[in-house]
């Protein structure tokens, strides 16, 4: 493994742009998430593991950079973040979105899954849809701010005043068990162990929300980092055609044939 990882590195050095080069002179790269298990999950010791850290974490290896270092960054903030040069990547399931790739530019895909609700036991309000929430002005939901769940829902006819943002996924499930909103909205996978941590017989888990498409992730750069971001997809393809991404995922609850299925094409033609 480790060989294999410095023949890449040799391999695509003299192409890759100028940020590469001094993250393998420093060691690490300093990497965005949003502590959303299981895409990403920051420890107490600061250690940062999950779906999407992992992945990156082996693919930057194989680029010569053998640590990733995190900073716990809400998905509004990644993308200032990253044009700001605060962070050299941001990795946490930031889903590839067309209005996010004007102004950022993403690997491959690394992550897809469905999309999830929390709401009381017995759904008392029959929410299956966004729609649903848009039809009943006394429903309430919470999100993330910038997260494509809040986009989601505006896009199916929410208003903005039905949407009350969280500080972080638990509090939003906090929100929920206190009756201040009526429905939790994120990732199918991130709501799905929430639950199971929060172990709560009053909550119940709808999923996948009718209506809104798989999301894929992605690894997030700065667009002036394209040959970064060239050398990323394919130390990534790599990973995928070994088997290796599918041993790293796939024990998260993510499933390698849906990732390998779609291209970052099919989010953003061009990016």
């Amino acid at each position: 493994m480790v060989a294999a990882g410095a023949v890449i590195a040799g391999s695509i050095g003299s192409s890759s742009a100028d940020t590469l080069q001094k993250l393998r002179d420093q060691g690490y790269a300093t990497v965005a998430v949003a502590n959303e298990p299981p895409y990403s999950d920051v420890k107490g010791d600061g250690y940062v593991t999950g779906a999407a850290p992992d992945v990156a974490r082996a693919v930057m290896k194989k680029l010569g950079v053998p640590e990733l270092k995190a900073q716990v960054v809400g998905y509004g903030s990644m993308i200032p973040a990253l044009l700001a040069r605060r962070v050299d990547m941001a990795t946490s399931g930031l889903y590839i979105k067309p209005k996010r790739c004007e102004s950022i530019i993403y690997s491959e895909p690394d992550l897809c899954g469905a999309e999830a609700f929390a709401v009381l036991k017995g759904n008392p309000h029959n929410i299956l849809t966004y729609e649903d929430i848009g039809k009943n002005p006394d429903v309430t939901m919470t999100t993330c701010a910038g997260c494509a769940e809040e986009a989601y829902a505006l896009e199916r006819g929410v208003s903005a005043e039905q949407i009350k943002v969280f500080t972080d996924p638990p509090s939003g499930i906090k929100m929920l068990q206190q009756g201040r909103v009526d429905v939790f909205a994120l990732s199918g996978l991130g709501t799905q162990d929430l639950l199971r941590k929060f172990n709560d017989p009053n909550l119940e888990l709808i999923m996948p929300v009718k209506g809104v498409p798989m999301g894929c992730a992605g690894a997030a750069f700065n667009p002036e980092d394209k040959d970064f971001r060239d050398a990323y997809d394919k130390a990534l393809k790599e990973l995928k055609d070994s088997g290796e991404f599918a041993k790293i995922i796939e024990p998260y609850g993510f499933s390698a044939e849906a990732t390998l299925a779609v291209r970052r094409d099919d989010f953003c033609p061009g990016n």
